[in-house]
């Protein structure tokens, strides 16, 4: 994404740190081990975040140079972090994932192919799993659809952040 790309050469701490709202929801899991895609990864605030917290990530995104940048965090500390450079909408993840993050993703595709990558991801989350997604809330009100048609269960559902459970 040629976009980031430039955003991300200029500093490589873009979005900062991982948010305290982020890092209270996964703080609190009752699971401590597992695999997490990280959906938009970017330069990998979250991906570090939950990697040091002993989850194997998948850190997808379109930008190489932020992947690259995260690349470089990965050797230097030896994080359990899978980078993939692809564009999320050609990505296939493995089966049974643990939990699937989107933080500030859908926001950037266009509305027709949301709901359709959201619905394409959950079919890879094993039974429960947690799906995070953290985004404008203009976003949402599709993506929320698609998760309660799906039957997931809403354990936040305020200020943009939308965190469920496939029971």
């Amino acid at each position: 994404m040629q976009k980031y790309d430039k955003i991300y050469a200029k500093d490589e701490s873009y979005f900062g740190h991982t948010s305290k709202q982020f890092t209270t929801l996964f703080s609190n899991l009752d699971f401590d081990s597992g695999t997490i895609l990280d959906l938009g990864a970017g330069q990998g605030r979250d991906a570090i975040f939950l990697a040091k917290r002993g989850y194997n990530v998948i850190a997808v995104d379109s930008s190489k140079v932020g992947l690259d940048q995260l690349q470089e965090r990965v050797d230097t500390e030896n994080l359990p972090i899978e980078v993939v450079h692809v564009d999320a909408l050609g990505y296939t993840p493995p089966q049974d994932l643990d939990a699937i993050v989107a933080d500030r993703f859908f926001h950037e595709l266009p509305n027709n192919v949301r709901v359709k990558l959201l619905q394409r991801m959950l079919s890879h989350l094993r039974v429960g799993g947690y799906m995070l997604i953290a985004d404008e809330k203009s976003v949402l009100p599709n993506l929320r659809d698609t998760l309660k048609k799906e039957k997931f269960e809403f354990l936040r559902d305020k200020n943009g952040i939308l965190f469920t459970y496939k029971p």
